[in-house]
């Protein structure tokens, strides 16, 4: 034991005698023992015949134990945890000392504690695992299939739990090899246990497909000597599936047409296939589970979907409609009941089903989509009064989609006056709410002129007093202007609005934006800067500055340097990816700018990349793949000025007579 104690312990086992000695002034009170309050028999040895010296060092242990385990100074919880277990012959402290002791890949210890553990209970399987563990760690093979062997009866009978068990326990450590020791262990093959999982091992491996035939040889042997055995049957399918999905589909629908499944594991099989789009085979599986079950409400969900997903929406709408009326899953029975039934114009029951959407998830989707029925169907008053029967229901945020849907669908049908009502009943109410100013500007644009439109941003900033308010008016009315290509008109509102608040760097930033498209370069790298000068963390203003500077091919190392600031920040930004391989493009950096151009044109195909992208493949002698990137660009936006503007300066590319 002298190995396991240090000074800290000696100190700790003094407080222990000082702490043990002042409880034992303490008044005690004795109680005559009833019948009912007579101890049951412990679990673990009594620790009523140590001194009170002896009592105080052990609880102290034990305290001090629980505190380094939370604490992560394990080889202080591992000594402690073994002194009680000794002291006690705890099932619970020796085994926390074990796997303290796993833990610390002290494996000399945790076999030690084990041997207090077996002691104390000689059928805890949980024993026998950390064993096992700890001497294939060791490379102790002989010892680690003793170990095995008392293991295996203590396994669920399940074959799927066993399994699942001794998968776990192969996964705890990385130092113990069990690819290696099962293979051993199972030498000729003889337990399909042990071949599954090391299957298993094998498939999950880094590797698995220099070891696919080993995979399936020891699967086929499984399946040979278990032919029901689910899980071997879910490995061979994923085995399959190194090679193509079509193959793990081919097997598994072949499996289902045999037959020898029983009632669960058919299900089980459907759901596989389900969820590899195998719908028709599914369909199969549910069908022979709902002739013996006819009211698993589980699998009617399941078939109902797979119908959905073969696009039989008639069969799905049946189907959700009676798992709807039945409250099952009512919120996504009714969703799709109604969706199905809207695909095959059975609009009376779309309705209902809509209706039928609880709050919830779908909730907002079921009401818009059912206002946009309505509406579809001439019924622009029942889909209004829809709305704003859900807009009662819901907290403020769906509240304001909903009014909004509703002020759209209004505008879309021409009646703006209602429209215009709407949105002022609801400023009235909510004076200060700039989601309101919005809609009314959105309505604006869409009937007024152009000098209307301003007139009327200019009225409604005066009329409100929050300042911040007035700049959202603003920012959302060049926002408008920029959408009508009035982009000189956006420019003047927002440089007004600067002009009265110089500093305020939301004005300074979009105006700055607003000067790209007029080419007012110069003024553009100015507000920028300000920005930084107030704000030196904003990192768009860092991107916009460092792309402005690579776009006019100057100052390249200050705009790699502004560019890879934003990214470090927002790695997934899509602009900020666009800049970063246009600063390597400028700079030369040919594989660089590809890299993240790429990056960027996977997540947004936008015209701005394409065009980006499309360049540094051309100077990169790729230009077929450079005319592919551009020709798409132009199909999806024959007027877009970047594309116009690149291919303008690279005529050879000859698109417009391809």
């Amino acid at each position: 034991m002298n190995r396991r104690f240090s000074a800290k312990t000696i100190l700790v086992s003094t407080c222990c005698i000082l702490l043990a000695a002042c409880s034992t002034t303490q008044p005690q009170k004795i109680e005559t023992p009833t019948e009912a309050s007579v101890p049951k028999t412990p679990e673990h040895p009594s620790v009523t015949n140590l001194s009170a010296e002896d009592r105080g060092q052990l609880y102290f242990s034990i305290l001090l134990a629980n505190i380094a385990n939370k604490q992560k100074l394990y080889d202080v919880a591992q000594s402690n945890y073994f002194y009680a277990a000794e002291q006690t012959g705890s099932k619970e402290l020796s085994s926390r000392a074990a796997m303290v002791a796993l833990i610390e890949r002290d494996y000399t210890n945790a076999l030690e504690a084990i041997d207090l553990w077996v002691a104390s209970d000689p059928n805890d399987k949980n024993a026998y695992k950390i064993a096992l563990i700890a001497s294939l760690a060791q490379n102790k093979q002989q010892q680690a299939q003793g170990y095995l062997h008392q293991l295996l009866p203590l396994l669920p009978e399940s074959d799927d739990e066993k399994l699942y068990e001794l998968l776990r326990m192969a996964s705890f450590q990385e130092e113990a090899d069990f690819i290696a020791f099962f293979e051993q262990v199972n030498q000729p093959l003889s337990s399909p246990i042990i071949a599954t999982a090391e299957a298993y091992l094998r498939l999950k491996s880094s590797q698995p497909l220099e070891q696919y035939d080993r995979i399936l040889s020891l699967l086929d042997f499984t399946l040979s000597k278990q032919p029901n055995f689910l899980s071997a049957i879910e490995l061979k399918g994923e085995a399959l599936a190194l090679n193509s999905d079509q193959q793990r589909q081919h097997y598994l629908s072949q499996v289902l047409q045999n037959n020898q499944l029983t009632l669960d594991q058919t299900y089980k099989i459907g759901e596989l296939l389900y969820t590899q789009r195998s719908f028709a085979d599914a369909l199969t599986a549910f069908s022979r589970v709902l002739e013996e079950r006819p009211k698993d409400k589980q699998t009617q969900f399941l078939e109902a979907s797979s119908y959905y997903a073969m696009e039989n929406y008639a069969k799905a709408s049946q189907l959700f409609w009676q798992l709807a009326q039945d409250n099952y899953k009512t919120e996504i029975s009714s969703y799709y009941c109604a969706d199905s039934a809207s695909r095959v114009d059975d609009f009376i029951k779309a309705y209902s089903c809509y209706e039928m959407v609880p709050i919830g998830r779908y909730y907002m989707t079921a009401r818009t989509e059912l206002a946009q029925l309505y509406a579809e169907n001439d019924m622009m008053q029942r889909a209004i009064n829809s709305l704003r029967s859900a807009q009662r229901t819901v907290g403020l945020d769906d509240r304001q989609r909903l009014l909004e849907f509703e002020i759209n669908l209004l505008t879309q049908s021409g009646d703006y006056e209602q429209a215009e009502r709407r949105i002022t009943s609801a400023l009235q109410v909510s004076p200060n709410k700039p989601f309101l100013f919005y809609l009314k500007l959105q309505l604006l644009n869409q009937t007024q002129s152009v000098a209307e439109f301003i007139a009327s941003v200019k009225s409604l900033q005066q009329s409100v007093e929050t300042p911040q308010l007035k700049n959202d008016i603003v920012l959302i009315g060049a926002n408008f202007l920029q959408g009508r290509n009035s982009y000189l008109l956006a420019y003047q509102l927002l440089e007004d609005a600067v002009e009265n608040e110089p500093d305020n760097v939301e004005l300074l930033y979009s105006k700055a934006l607003a000067a790209e498209p007029l080419e007012y370069y110069s003024s553009m790298e100015r507000d920028l800067r300000q920005v930084l000068k107030i704000d030196p963390d904003h990192h768009h203003a860092k991107n916009s500055l460092g792309y402005t500077l690579a776009d006019l091919n100057r100052s390249l190392e200050e705009a790699k340097s502004l560019i890879e600031s934003a990214y470090q920040v927002q790695p997934d930004n899509v602009a900020i990816q666009d800049s970063m391989g246009w600063v390597h493009y400028r700079l030369g950096n040919y594989d660089e700018a590809l890299k993240y151009l790429e990056m960027a044109y996977k997540q947004q195909e936008s015209p701005e990349i394409a065009s980006h992208l499309g360049e540094v493949l051309w100077s990169m002698d790729l230009q077929e793949r450079a005319i592919a990137v551009w020709q798409k660009a132009l199909r999806m936006n024959p007027n877009n000025q970047y594309i116009l503007r690149t291919l303008r300066r690279f005529p050879e590319a000859n698109l417009l007579n391809r």
